[in-house]
């Protein structure tokens, strides 16, 4: 049985040395145990992403509406609003006013956003961005809004001055990760 055991051990180092030889191309083993005069080098592959420095994101609403329950998809409440633009970089960490709506009695439990444009100022050079839909429906949270006599506040972060990519042919998209909290009015 032991000459087995050799024999086997002898065909795994005879098979170790033929793919040793075929990957060095044919050059042998004798390049693995010999000296090179050639002196080697390490390179160090690295990958980095750096986030797009945004001026000025300035976006464009020219409506905000609410959706009612009970009275199916096209119940829509339209606030008054005329066209306003925001620098969505100058209300980080803060908020503005957008609107003040008057709605009536009722469940809410969407805001829809319409957005005509977003253009994003960065370096000194203006983009004008696209955005994956001209309408943004946001459900409220924690939940709907029940309008009976009480004041609610509507707190929408778009998230959008992280998510601004400049493509290498100067176009720039904006895919925003918009919430929209509640709470009553104090």
């Amino acid at each position: 049985m032991k000459g087995w055991v050799i024999g086997a051990i002898v065909v795994v180092i005879v098979i170790i040395g033929v793919v040793a030889y075929l990957m060095l191309g044919g050059h042998g083993i004798g390049i693995i145990l010999s000296r090179t005069t050639n002196p080697i080098s390490q390179v160090y592959v690295y990958l980095s992403d750096k986030p797009v420095k945004v001026d000025h994101l300035y976006v464009t609403i020219n409506e905000i509406a609410f959706h009612k329950e009970g009275g199916g998809n096209d119940t829509w409440v339209t606030c008054s609003l005329t066209q306003t633009t925001f620098d969505l970089v100058q209300l980080v960490n803060t908020s503005q006013l957008v609107a003040q709506c008057s709605l009536t009695n009722g469940t809410y439990n969407i805001i829809r956003l319409y957005v005509t444009s977003v253009q994003a100022y960065v370096n000194g050079q203006v983009y004008n961005c696209t955005l994956p839909s001209g309408k943004f429906e946001i459900p409220l949270e924690p939940s709907p809004i029940v309008v009976n006599g009480t004041n609610y506040d509507v707190s929408i972060d778009f998230g959008a001055v992280n998510n601004v990519a400049i493509t290498g042919n100067g176009k720039c998209v904006v895919i925003p990760i918009i919430h929209a909290s509640t709470e009553k009015h104090s």
